[in-house]
């Protein structure tokens, strides 16, 4: 194993125990943070599978999942798991739940964010933190944009995106794209350099 990989935190043995999991509504992995043990890219195509199926007990948790796991793999940036992420979209993408084909669709702009694209506007910075803070439930769940400020900064060089609910922000390079997910105080000279 390579110092860039990590040990796996995946709960399930294999395909089996996981569907034991999902179809017993009362089955919890533990008293708290079950959402965080199930947020490993190799659950991706288990996550999804039962996410499409909607009498699955379990299909809202992996729905929540999927968007957390989807979010936290485009922040870090890591190429084994955008590559896993990037699969899973293509397997998501041909689903029956529209909810799960949306969650393609969503995995998909998160990728393409992970590549420096071009200049981007308002409207983009705003979709862009918009996809980076919540993924699509959540989005939808919200009326207005009253949960996210979008603002220029860093001379006029960076947007500067916060959700109401997140302690970091998102800058971003208004005219690369590039960008970085920080809390405000620990932008460093380097970070902003970097962008």
């Amino acid at each position: 194993m390579s110092h860039h990989q990590r040990m796996s935190w995946w709960p399930f043995a294999d395909e089996r125990s996981f569907w034991e999991w999902a179809w017993d509504p009362f089955a919890e992995l533990m008293d708290q943070d079950e959402d965080v043990l199930l947020e490993d890219v190799v659950g991706f195509p288990l996550l999804i599978a039962a996410a499409d199926i909607g009498e699955c007990p379990k299909q809202q948790l992996c729905r929540v999942v999927l968007e957390n796991l989807a979010g936290r793999v485009a922040w870090r940036r890591r190429p084994g798991e955008l590559d896993a992420l990037r699969a899973a979209a293509g397997l998501a993408h041909g689903k029956r739940h529209p909810y799960v084909r949306e969650w393609a669709v969503y995995a998909r702009r998160l990728l393409r964010y992970c590549e420096v694209a071009g200049p981007v506007n308002r409207a983009g910075a705003q979709q862009m933190a918009a996809d980076m803070f919540a993924g699509p439930v959540t989005q939808w769940g919200r009326q207005g944009t009253d949960w996210l400020t979008v603002a220029v900064s860093g001379g006029g060089r960076l947007w500067d995106c916060a959700s109401r609910d997140e302690s970091s922000h998102l800058f971003i390079n208004r005219r690369t794209g590039a960008w970085r997910v920080r809390h405000p105080t620990l932008m460093t000279d380097a970070d902003r350099a970097s962008l």
